[in-house]
């Protein structure tokens, strides 16, 4: 076999094995947000069956279609083993993608009807100083959830059902021509763009303002972009993208103020020059292909044990990262309480960046997301003469 040959062939059998392993880590997603979230908030009357619903959708169709989908896989590998067959040429996931077309349909109820679940949970975060404090004692103390908030949980499904085009696009240039899986890769790749259009001109249709602004937000780039984006962040890491969750990823403006006093001028006369940004912890470990929560609950080693923001920028197709990442543990995030659309972030010893959003809710979710990892992980606070003239909030 030519060298060409090995090395596509060694691309294929990666391909599948990151569709396995992400597919397994959804699932424990689910699970989490089962488990950790909904059972919990039944239990003590946190919310009531509406409301339980309205948040949570569809979540345990979600997860039962997940359940059948991994127990085709594992079967597809215990087949490929019992013939020997350690290159994984025998697994045609495409084939298994076209069986198993009617777990889209949970995916496109629950994509509908995200954004308007998303919107109910800030309302009754609001409303409920109760729900509140669990969210948040949950997302700092509870280390299945990798210090991630309830909203980031509800976000897996659409962030799954996005990556998998993206997966079978690579499995399918990786893949012989003459393989008997080559036109159902293709066919199911082009089934999943169809349902994500369908799903996107849904949720256009519904009238709602926050469902159109988030579709807005996912065509700022595009999937091929965003995997460009994280092959990069993760390069430049070095970190195994089985032990790596995204927390955030997003396009974002940043710039490197002259002085401290760019909140008190409100950012005048400061160019600012847009990045992707990616936010990614370190240290979930691999699961074995299983249901089963108590397994999950008894390894110690999901605590995280690293956390990087990552900026990357595309020049003529190619993307590169800006500067070295920042190790947050080594990092502080501050925000001006009167100028809160911008924010900085400086790591110990060199020199600060201030960083905004689209919008001024996006530009809170990163804030929100870097003091949870900064806070948790640095072995160094915050020291008052090390930010001059900026007034920190809430830290």
């Amino acid at each position: 076999m030519c060298e060409k040959c090995v090395l596509r062939q060694q691309e294929r059998k990666e391909t599948i094995q990151e569709i396995i392993d992400t597919e397994m880590n959804y699932g424990r997603d689910l699970r989490i947000l089962k488990e950790e979230f909904y059972l919990p908030m039944q239990t003590t009357g946190l919310l009531n069956a509406d409301q339980l619903e309205m948040v949570f959708i569809n979540l345990e169709e979600l997860i039962s279609s997940n359940s059948q989908f991994t127990e085709k896989l594992r079967s597809a590998l215990l087949k490929a083993a019992s013939v020997q067959d350690e290159d994984l040429n025998t697994v045609d996931i495409g084939s298994l993608f076209i069986e198993s077309s009617s777990m889209f349909l949970a995916f496109e109820n629950y994509c509908i009807n995200q954004a308007a679940a998303s919107a109910a949970l800030e309302q009754m975060e609001r409303d409920r100083e109760l729900l509140r404090i669990f969210l948040q004692v949950s997302q700092t103390e509870n280390g299945l959830l990798r210090r991630m908030h309830l909203k980031s949980f509800l976000m897996v499904p659409v962030q799954r059902i996005m990556k998998y085009p993206l997966l079978l696009s690579r499995l399918y240039k990786a893949t012989p021509d003459n393989h008997p899986d080559k036109e159902d890769i293709r066919e199911a790749r082009e089934k999943l763009e169809d349902i994500l259009s369908h799903i996107n001109a849904k949720a256009k249709g519904s009238g709602s303002v926050r469902i159109k602004r988030k579709q807005s937000h996912l065509r700022r780039y595009s999937l091929t972009e965003k995997l460009e984006v994280h092959r990069v962040a993760l390069d430049v890491l070095g970190w195994s993208k089985k032990e790596v969750n995204d927390l955030i990823t997003s396009r974002m403006w940043y710039a490197q103020p002259p002085d401290h006093t760019w909140a008190s001028k409100r950012c005048r006369n400061i160019k600012f020059t847009p990045v992707y940004c990616v936010l990614l912890t370190m240290g979930q470990s691999h699961h074995d292909l299983t249901h089963d929560m108590e397994r999950l609950i008894a390894r110690p080693s999901l605590q995280v044990q690293q956390a990087a923001m990552v900026l990357v920028r595309e020049k003529n197709g190619k993307y590169q990262p800006v500067r070295d990442p920042f190790m947050l543990d080594k990092c502080v995030v501050t925000v001006d309480p009167d100028f809160d659309e911008v924010f900085e972030l400086q790591e110990w010893g060199r020199e600060a960046y201030i960083f905004k959003a689209e919008d001024a809710k996006e530009t809170s979710t990163w804030v929100q997301h870097l003091r949870h990892q900064t806070h948790n992980l640095g072995q160094w606070r915050r020291r008052r003469n090390a930010l001059p003239n900026i007034m920190l909030k809430n830290v």
